[in-house]
């Protein structure tokens, strides 16, 4: 473990890079009533061509689809991870942006029960045929929001004025006609291709012991 003094700010964060390359930090806040976690993975929108670790094959994926999974993540075989999130008292949510997907919640009590919900939902994945076709017509309502949105627009059209080739001007959400080619083996496929330990980071601030939430990561994520 090492210890990180940030003499501006009077705060120490402390780091824990295990042997699987997962990164954990935590910055303990003394008498602060919220507690926040987050898990990510560097897996974003520009990420739309890459090696598949097990053939060295190069894979293309359609437009949107680390958003699609983000969204899929939330589906747990025993309900929806969002609602447990919510019977615990906690705020939960995700993003993705153009290089990273990020999974977090905050709360003012039983932090240690949503923290390992969120370990737990973000590392299994449950995805059917079915739940698929139906985030389809969710994702596509989100996109025809974001089209009504003048500030995204105006976002998008600028990005696509600086950048010929590069994917980062193509939305983050996709298209209607992109997301329609996602399927669950597609799904997986990104799933464990990114979600892997290795490519993922773990963040905590609260007023939490650091020693316990590296205990809870190694109990909970296979750390080796």
């Amino acid at each position: 473990m090492v210890i990180i003094e940030n003499d501006m700010l009077n705060e120490l964060m402390y780091k824990k890079e295990y042997s699987c390359g997962l990164r954990a930090y935590v910055i303990p806040k003394p008498g602060y009533q919220k507690k926040y976690a987050m898990f990510a993975t560097n897996f974003g929108s520009i990420d739309d061509k890459f090696k598949l670790p097990e053939t060295g094959e190069t894979f293309a994926v359609p437009d949107g689809v680390a958003h699609f999974l983000e969204h899929k993540l939330f589906s747990m075989k025993d309900g929806s991870a969002m609602d447990k999130f919510a019977a615990m008292g906690s705020s939960s949510n995700a993003y993705t942006s153009f290089t990273h997907t990020s999974y977090l919640f905050s709360c003012t009590q039983g932090f240690d029960e949503s923290f390992k919900l969120l370990l737990d939902f973000v590392q299994h994945p449950y995805i059917t045929d079915e739940s698929v076709e139906n985030e389809k017509g969710i994702i596509g309502q989100e996109i025809r929001m974001y089209e009504d949105d003048p500030d995204w627009q105006v976002y998008f059209n600028f990005i696509n004025c600086l950048y010929n080739n590069f994917s980062v001007k193509k939305d983050i959400a996709g298209t209607i006609e992109s997301i329609s080619g996602i399927n669950k083996e597609l799904l997986y496929k990104c799933f464990n291709t990114f979600y892997d330990p290795s490519n993922m980071v773990i963040f905590v601030v609260g007023d939490v012991s650091p020693e316990s939430i590296f205990r809870m990561i190694e109990d909970n994520v296979p750390t080796d």
